[in-house]
């Protein structure tokens, strides 16, 4: 990943595991080409004045091939006092933390959530215990969360805010007594598909019961009751099959590669599955993942778009690295929204683009070669030369043509197709007073960063709530 010094060192987990991590100090120019962008925003955020001429330690924290974590002694003390990561993927900056007082541990920590480069919450040691016990989620400045002295928020405090924000072995939870409303929803979390997976308690779900005809006569208030329990029955039933279809429609979407669509099935699946207080119907890849790979296939189809203009100016080294920034978002989309591989595109184009990348590159050279032997006076070497540029430049233009949509020799993946722009219209339930629009399930942020917050980096600093990530 780099041509600069290298040191390996061996982090020891608390079972006895052993994995080692391959550090890089250097600058930016000494990395790869493919982790330049992400050095670039990691220094950027680190010393905010707008120069890559620094020096940080990169590693790659989760073993893909591609440098996502960096740090820096950015107060020039000698002493490493900041870290940087990219948790999700996407080659760009999204997490910061500090140890503003020396002792080893970082004591405030910054994150941007949603990619738009805005701090969007934010984590602090106030009592330099070396453990986070104040957060702002939303950003605005204000405490939201204390973390109490007996640890982490219990699955019902968590759920019953709708929110789940995991920081390394830190987390939030909810000082507020809930509302009634959110204390039915907090029983519901508590059982084994709190997080909408599959494979709820039946115990949870106490299925009024039907107590037929009596052999002797039934008074008018035991008449009364049966009916109210089979009422209740008739419409939890009534959205428990509004789930199972919904959550039919979002699986179809995701075959489809419609993810946006997707999302708003298994938006409306979701509340259904709450109303039915069943939710063994739902799939994996809840209605925030969805959105979040809808995303993602936005970012990929902007890449491609930049591909095909600088294919059409003749810059073929930048059309290669769209192409690669595509397929990196592609499939972060495929795997959050657990379909189908579509970045074959991709990668064809990466394949085309590098080969008409060298012959670019072997035409310059020619093309060089022939003017110093025209100055030379050598004119058949200069033809030959000359020959050579033109060849190289037809080669590269060939293949670029490959990458190219428009052009009749598009290298074209069909596996990578996808039907984009559907629409779910969930059908009209009646079920009483039930309002589907009192639980939003699209409210449902789950983030885990990554980050260790107990990593060692003995450092002094000041921590500034608005550094650029």
């Amino acid at each position: 990943m780099a041509t600069s010094d290298n040191i390996t060192i061996t982090e020891t987990g608390a079972d006895g595991s052993e994995q080692e991590f391959e550090i890089t100090t250097g600058k930016v120019e000494d990395l790869a080409a493919d982790d330049q962008g992400f050095a670039e925003g990691a220094v950027e955020a680190m010393f905010d004045d707008g120069s890559t001429d620094h020096d940080a330690a990169y590693m790659d924290y989760d073993g893909d091939g591609r440098l996502d974590t960096a740090a820096a002694d950015t107060d020039g003390d000698g002493v490493t006092d900041t870290v940087v990561a990219d948790t999700d993927g996407d080659g760009k900056v999204d997490a910061a933390g500090v140890d503003a007082d020396g002792d080893g541990n970082l004591d405030a920590m910054a994150f941007d959530t949603d990619g738009d480069g805005v701090v969007d919450a934010t984590m602090t040691d106030t009592d330099g215990d070396g453990q986070m016990d104040e957060a702002d989620i939303d950003g605005d400045g204000v405490t939201d969360y204390t973390l109490d002295a007996d640890g982490l928020p219990t699955a019902e405090e968590i759920s019953t805010n709708s929110v789940e924000f995991t920081v390394g072995e830190d987390g939030f939870p909810v000082e507020d007594a809930p509302t009634d409303e959110a204390d039915a929803f907090a029983d519901y979390a508590e059982q084994p598909a709190a997080d909408y997976g599959v494979g709820a308690d039946p115990a949870f779900v106490e299925t009024p019961v039907d107590a037929g005809y009596a052999a002797s006569p039934v008074e008018p208030s035991d008449t009364a009751t049966t009916s109210d329990a089979d009422a209740a029955a008739a419409e939890q039933q009534a959205h428990a099959d509004a789930a199972t279809d919904a959550q039919s429609a979002a699986d179809d979407f995701v075959a489809q590669g419609d993810y946006a669509a997707a999302a708003d099935a298994r938006e409306t699946a979701e509340n259904e599955a709450y109303a039915a207080g069943d939710s063994s119907m739902l799939g994996s890849s809840d209605s925030a993942d969805l959105d979040n790979a809808a995303y993602k296939q936005e970012q990929a189809e902007d890449y491609q778009a930049q591909q095909q203009e600088h294919i059409a100016e003749g810059d073929y080294e930048a059309a290669k690295e769209d192409a690669q920034n595509a397929g990196y978002a592609t499939g972060d989309a495929d795997y959050l929204a657990g379909g189908d591989d579509h970045t074959g595109q991709s990668d064809n184009d990466v394949y085309n683009l590098d080969n008409a990348v060298y012959d670019q590159k072997n035409a310059e050279s020619s093309a060089a070669d022939a003017e110093w032997y025209a100055n030379a006076g050598m004119d058949d070497a200069a033809q030959s030369a000359a020959d050579h540029a033109d060849a190289y430049a037809a080669s590269a233009d060939d293949y670029a043509s490959r990458a190219d949509e428009d052009s009749y020799s598009y290298d074209a993946d069909p596996s990578s197709a996808v039907e984009t722009g559907g629409s779910y219209d969930a059908p009209d339930l009646d079920a009483g007073a039930y309002d589907a629009g009192t639980y939003d399930a699209g409210g449902y942020d789950a983030v885990d960063t990554g980050i260790d917050t107990s990593m060692p980096i003995d450092t002094s600093s000041s921590y500034d709530p608005s550094s650029d990530v």
